[in-house]
């Protein structure tokens, strides 16, 4: 046996999941090296509920359910589809139950392919009695065309990671979703024109990459957390200052709750900026 295929047999037995038996950072590992995105459910109460799940690709792609999970044709529950569905590339509604006491993964087969948990305007998924829910959906590789994020006010799903792995996030809305906890740069974070976490303590964003390239897009910033020290928060706002933007949505820019106090140092940006249309709210010293 060559050693290419000694080694192409290795690299098949090391990305072969056991959903059963693996943990769920060794099932990410495995994930990543198949191109899949794992989403974990877990029942709620008894289990009779029956979540709507909602998602978006760039392209028609399976997704499969993992141990004794179930598609079924509706929200009402009564016709079982089996373990396996598609998404498309228009918003498609995903139903699923899963059996009282027990967990099991959502496996999307083409992760580079996935482009929306939800939209900008539809959740993800709802909280609901005896429903299953996310249970802390990972970001731990690069998802490279995910742009939309939305579970606003939902309380028992949840998602971790950094928006560093989502180059190409557009939208990503997670208010009064308080058992999430994000990270990453919102420097890197170029193409997004809306971000906002109000009400969500555990999220830890930083702006690092100062950027120049802020556009009439940008609809809203608000963040609320103690890793914007008072240099990043002064330094964001004289990056979109210096930027030239006038804004054309919302005009929204939030850096308050948790985030550093301003300084002189962004004065004379923070007044630019209300000139222009923006509302800025920040704490002050």
């Amino acid at each position: 046996m060559s050693m290419l295929r000694r080694r192409l047999i290795m690299i098949n037995r090391q990305a072969t999941p056991d959903y059963a038996n693996d943990t769920y950072d060794v099932l990410q590992y495995k994930s990543h090296l198949r191109n899949e995105f794992l989403i974990p459910l877990k029942a709620n109460g008894d289990g009779s509920g029956v979540a709507t799940i909602r998602l978006q690709s760039l392209e028609t792609q399976t997704v499969k359910i993992t141990g004794n999970g179930k598609f079924y044709t509706s929200a009402a529950g009564t016709t079982e589809a089996g373990i396996e569905s598609t998404i498309g590339t228009s918003l498609t509604n995903l139903f699923v139950k899963v059996p009282a006491g027990e967990s099991c993964y959502l496996v999307c087969g083409k992760a580079d392919k996935l482009s929306g948990l939800g939209s900008a305007i539809t959740n993800v998924i709802a909280d609901g009695v005896n429903v299953p829910y996310i249970n802390y959906c990972a970001f731990n590789y690069p998802l490279i065309n995910l742009s939309r994020i939305r579970f606003t006010g939902v309380l028992n799903s949840s998602f971790i990671g950094s928006i560093d792995n989502t180059p190409n996030i557009i939208n990503l809305n997670l208010r009064y979703n308080l058992l999430s906890s994000f990270t990453g740069d919102i420097g890197k974070a170029v193409k997004c024109v809306y971000l906002r976490a109000e009400g969500n303590i555990n999220c830890t964003f930083t702006y690092v990459t100062r950027r120049n390239d802020w556009t009439s897009r940008y609809n809203t910033l608000w963040v609320s957390c103690s890793t914007m020290t008072s240099t990043m928060v002064d330094n964001l706002l004289i990056d979109l200052d210096e930027s030239g933007v006038i804004p054309t949505g919302v005009k929204l820019i939030r850096l308050d709750g948790l985030c550093g106090a301003v300084t002189s140092a962004s004065a004379a940006a923070r007044a630019s900026l209300v000139n222009k249309g923006f509302i800025v709210t920040v704490n002050e010293t």
